[in-house]
């Protein structure tokens, strides 16, 4: 076995998800009505949908190695795909840079502003400001693609600078991970000890066999020592912060930042409120359930959309985390205002009318109300399935809908039928 086999067995043993004219993708303004959903419609067939899907658009960096992981649509109609590395379950990818590729709604590229740092999301406020963030950051960028502002995001600056408990638990993690090590080590230098008292002439060849691989278990030990010589409660707080930092949604009214993010304890997502100078920080909502680390929001007027994947439905808010409405159930093959698969929907956008596109990981794209009743099918993207990001956005006057392609690093087309 190699020494970087025994490297990771040791860690494995011990280391502790027709639309009207003038509908438009961004976020808008106008308070809407909610009402409860309405009885689930007949089977929909592709036949039926608004929109057919006409061509792709490839988006990456220029050396292939960002790929498009989500996209919005400006009021202006062009498309801004996020381009970045891959986002993980555990933590961001640090000191790597992301990109933000500027289209025409027929996919020229415009322009391409850079982003300092691991980007996961994208969205643009009611003025046409641009926001991304990820990394635990937030970035603000006007129309012409001046970075305004970049912070790190309030909530988990104060979490990690004034938690008292979490930094007990950083400390306690440090001192059971280095007694284990030590553990495994003295076990290790006392099997090896045994068999070199043994003379060389009395060993079998499987001792022979264990003597050597001892010698190499101790060799790759001294590369963890030193790993556990540099680690402090100050990194292992930023390793349990991890997931806070990933970004998986963001959205914005007029006057309010909306950020879901994962939370320090449990597997769930927790919303954020801040204002557009990312002051005064609140938890809205908590406990949240997201497939596959999909946990997408939206905004309309001051409502706060959330896709609950896991409950294949999405809701609404107010902007202090009161329910609103939900709407949608689990179905077979997605038909009427079923979703189907493990989770759905993955995605949501909000409309000038407070409409509502709901996007499912199969490329299945649907329209509801401001009631949350079932308007039909918009269309049927073709890729493969699986949990993924699978953004959606339309163009000011709908006649064309933007869908994101993140296996395939590329823009989906489907235009209105004629």
């Amino acid at each position: 076995m190699t020494q970087f086999a025994w490297i990771r067995t040791f860690l494995l043993m011990f280391a502790g998800t027709l639309l009207p004219a003038g509908w438009l993708s961004a976020q808008t303004t106008g308070t809407i009505q909610l009402l409860p959903s309405a009885p689930a419609q007949s089977t929909i067939t592709s036949e039926s949908a608004t929109h057919v899907q006409t061509k792709t658009i490839p988006v990456q960096s220029e050396d292939g190695k960002l790929r498009l992981q989500t996209l919005t649509v400006d009021r202006e109609g062009r498309i801004l795909g996020l381009v970045a590395p891959p986002r993980s379950y555990g933590a961001p990818v640090k000191e790597v840079h992301s990109e933000i590729h500027v289209l025409t709604g027929e996919g020229k590229k415009i322009a391409t502003w850079k982003v300092d740092f691991h980007a996961h999301s994208i969205n643009v406020a009611p003025d046409g400001k641009v926001f991304v963030a990820g990394d635990g950051k937030v970035a603000r960028f006007n129309k012409e693609g001046k970075q305004l502002a970049c912070i790190e995001l309030p909530h988990i600056a104060n979490l990690l600078k004034n938690n008292t408990e979490l930094r007990k638990q950083a400390e306690a993690t440090i001192k059971m991970q280095k007694e284990n090590f030590e553990k495994a080590q003295n076990n290790i230098k006392q099997q090896k000890a045994k068999l070199e008292a043994k003379k060389e002439a009395d060993r079998t060849e499987q001792e022979n066999r264990l003597l050597k691989q001892y010698e190499q278990i101790l060799k790759s030990y001294e590369v963890t020592a030193k790993y556990y010589e540099t680690q402090t409660a100050d990194k292992i707080m930023a390793s349990l912060t991890s997931r806070l930092r990933i970004i998986n949604g963001i959205a914005m009214s007029d006057k309010d930042v909306f950020v879901a993010c994962g939370e320090s304890k449990g597997y769930g997502y927790a919303i954020w409120r801040m204002d557009h100078e990312f002051k005064n920080p609140q938890q809205v909502l908590s406990g949240l359930g997201g497939c596959c680390g999909q946990m997408d929001i939206q905004v309309s007027g001051e409502d706060l959309f959330v896709a609950e994947n896991t409950k294949h439905q999405f809701a609404a808010y107010d902007r202090n985390g009161k329910p609103r409405g939900r709407w949608g159930k689990r179905g077979t093959n997605s038909e009427g205002d079923c979703f189907g698969g493990c989770c759905n929907p993955m995605n949501l956008r909000c409309g000038l009318k407070g409409e509502i596109l709901t996007a499912e990981s199969e490329g299945i794209i649907k329209r509801y109300d401001t009631t949350g009743k079932f308007l039909g099918l918009v269309g049927v993207a073709k890729l493969q399935g699986g949990c993924k990001n699978v953004a959606v956005g339309a163009s000011p006057d709908a006649s064309k809908i933007y869908f994101c392609d993140q296996p395939g690093s590329r823009v989906i087309v489907l235009e209105k039928k004629k």
